[in-house]
């Protein structure tokens, strides 16, 4: 019973903490669809260039709320698919969190966050210089969100914030769920099978979309269990609650698969790179 009470306030506590984020992004979106927002389009749309390094370097702020923010306004056209891809892979989730715990010093902190961000913005720019420029759409995606303007901005940035915060709370509650039930000795023993192949082991430890990844990750690499091109490559695999975010508000399933296999592979070279080094 303890074990299904602590499940359920992790999951809470994980939800909570990406609720401002969600509400910024819509209240956003909600303000661009009114004419007042125009404007503002046409000051993101030539500001595109920075876009790809702005979100690599907000996506380390230790939380994983940016990354579902920012999967609802790639979704809308706001921010490209190479941005998208940038916050994802700098994203440090419960990184930071878990080493300030265990009073890691700062000489093994910042190395992680440094290639985070020089992945990030690195695989960000690629994405783009080889993907077509999407164009802005706020009233597309508020269609398909069946919104209602008749009570304010305000009330409908409200309203999409508790149904995917709703939403996510579920979805969590399973993965959550599924990390308790697997176990953090059963993730270990699987990483210490295959010492060799620790970076793969580890991206694929990464894409499980909870904050528990992030934290069984940064704990294996504190006590030694793992390497520092593993961690690197499983935390930049990790993003948190963004992908389910992506999958729930884009419908154009191709594309959200296109950049979770672009945000796999790009965190599986860059471990292995590391690993050479």
């Amino acid at each position: 019973m303890g074990t299904v009470i602590d499940i359920l306030l992790d999951t809470v506590l994980d939800i909570i903490k990406l609720v401002p984020f969600l509400f910024i992004a819509y209240f956003l979106l909600e303000w661009m669809e009114e004419e007042a927002g125009h404007k503002f389009e046409h000051i993101l749309e030539s500001h595109r260039r920075i876009a790809p390094l702005t979100g690599s370097l907000l996506g380390i702020v230790p939380s994983c709320g940016f990354s579902s923010a920012s999967s609802s306004l790639y979704a809308t056209g706001v921010i490209s698919g190479g941005t998208l891809a940038a916050v994802y892979l700098s994203t440090s989730d419960e990184m930071i969190p878990i080493m300030m715990s265990h009073n890691a010093p700062w000489s093994q902190v910042l190395p992680i966050l440094g290639v985070k961000v020089v992945v990030a913005v690195i695989a960000g720019y690629a994405a783009d210089f080889f993907s077509r420029r999407a164009h802005i759409d706020v009233n597309a995606f508020c269609e398909r969100e069946h919104d209602d303007h008749s009570h304010g901005i305000l009330y409908s940035a409200c309203m999409h914030t508790l149904q995917i915060a709703a939403w996510l709370f579920v979805i969590t509650l399973i993965f959550n769920g599924l990390v308790e039930l697997i176990g953090e000795e059963t993730l270990r023993a699987f990483v210490a099978m295959y010492p060799n192949k620790s970076v793969l082991v580890c991206t694929l430890i990464g894409m499980i979309p909870s904050c528990a990844s992030s934290i069984i990750l940064t704990t294996m690499y504190l006590e030694g269990v793992i390497p520092f091109a593993s961690v690197c490559a499983g935390l930049l695999a990790n993003a948190g609650a963004g992908i389910m975010v992506l999958f729930r508000v884009n419908p154009k399933l191709k594309d959200n698969l296109k950049i979770v296999f672009y945000v796999w592979i790009v965190s599986a070279a860059a471990g292995l790179i590391l690993s050479v080094i």
